[in-house]
């Protein structure tokens, strides 16, 4: 599933603006102010209305450059880092850790008997459809595999590509927009872990820092489920159409998990040959 999100990161750099450079200009300013308030105390607020009064502010047109400048670079420094991070915390949120899978097993097993106590009086959920990740967000996911593989006969990973290929931007569009969503919630993860830091200087940022990461994982948790469905959608609308587009007959006029074989031989290329 990794592989399969990592398509979909795309338009990156004309949402520059409103996912980096304005969170690193905040970010810079929040810094700077938590370095220089530190002295005084983090909520003492008259030694910072004195401390205010007697701040020198560089007149010279020299001085206010060379300090946007410094700005400039340190928000630009953080942003990028703030970048980097948000791509280990939206693969953190897959739950695919070992680690992350042992800490978190308690709260998986609530999950699954949740799951299961869901399903209508006389019904069970087929085990492959409850949860096994150690997050929901990483659940919602390989979900999205499950049903799939169960429904087709075929791996989400090799048809995707090719899926996307063959959709237009309007067919593209609700995939992408959850995807988008999950990645603005993975950059504003990584910003808290930010705050977090800031606040050895100033402590207040700590409450910056756990406020962004909740709204973060709720965000991460309602994006993860609208991706499902998204991806779901589109492979239910299209496959049909790359089974044509590969030359792979349906005999019963819509694509079965017999046909699944079929088409999986035509993707995969010989990869693996019987001894």
């Amino acid at each position: 599933m990794d592989k399969l999100l990592s398509g979909l990161g795309t338009k990156l750099a004309e949402r520059w603006i409103n996912l980096l450079a304005l969170p690193g200009v905040l970010f810079t300013v929040v810094l700077a102010f938590a370095w220089w308030v530190q002295p005084v105390g983090a909520l003492d607020v008259t030694a910072i209305v004195r401390r205010l009064g007697e701040l020198a502010v560089p007149k010279q047109n020299g001085q206010l450059a060379l300090l946007a400048a410094g700005g400039a670079v340190v928000a630009t420094a953080c942003a990028g880092l703030a970048a980097e991070l948000s791509r280990f915390v939206a693969r953190m949120w897959t739950g695919n850790g070992r680690v992350a899978s042992f800490v978190l097993r308690p709260l998986l097993r609530r999950r699954v008997r949740r799951a299961r106590a869901a399903a209508p009086a006389g019904y069970d959920v087929p085990e492959r459809y409850l949860p096994a990740r150690a997050t929901r967000v990483g659940d919602a996911l390989r979900l999205a595999e499950q049903r799939v593989a169960a429904q087709y006969g075929v791996a989400l990973i090799r048809v995707w590509p090719r899926l996307w290929h063959l959709s237009s931007s309007d067919e593209r569009a609700m995939t992408q927009l959850a995807w988008d969503r999950y990645t603005a919630a993975s950059l504003r993860a990584s910003w808290a872990f930010g705050y977090l830091l800031v606040g050895v200087l100033w402590w207040p940022s700590v409450v910056v820092a756990l406020v962004l990461y909740v709204s973060a994982v709720a965000s991460a948790r309602r994006a993860a489920e609208d991706l499902r469905t998204a991806i779901e959608a589109l492979v239910d609308v299209k496959l049909v159409v790359l089974a044509g587009a590969v030359g792979v007959p349906l005999a019963h006029g819509r694509f079965t998990a017999k046909d699944g074989a079929a088409l999986e031989a035509v993707l995969d290329k010989g990869t693996y040959l019987m001894k």
